[in-house]
């Protein structure tokens, strides 16, 4: 089975990560079939890149994405238009709505102390 999923570089204290589709038996920092974006969570506000044309042709051919790689791909509008080509993958994906809901709550949160 293949995957896409989060390879993580940098230092110690400094993450940054490859989006990369491997094989779902490969080691999280062995050799990938293919690079398909970076996702940055140091720089401000966070980069995120990830090339859609080339991860929609992974999702078709049966790859997948990991939880966290699903929640990148849903932020950056690449996962609703495979599941709008393939509605019935809507159901893999539905513990993305309780994640985004989640963290929109929390920022909700945050924001109400500095409002006042």
């Amino acid at each position: 089975m293949v995957k896409i999923r989060l390879q993580r570089l940098g230092n110690k204290g400094r993450p940054f990560y490859r989006v990369v589709v491997t094989k779902s038996e490969a080691g999280r920092n062995s050799a990938f079939v293919e690079n398909i974006g970076i996702y940055n969570p140091i720089s401000q506000p966070k980069e995120i890149r990830i090339d859609e044309e080339r991860a929609l042709h992974w999702l078709r051919n049966g790859a997948v994405p990991t939880e966290t790689a699903a929640y990148l791909m849903n932020k950056l509008g690449i996962l609703p238009k495979f599941i709008e080509e393939r509605p019935s993958q809507k159901q893999k994906y539905k513990f993305l709505d309780k994640r985004t809901a989640a963290i929109s709550k929390k920022t909700a949160v945050e924001a109400a102390p500095a409002a006042e």
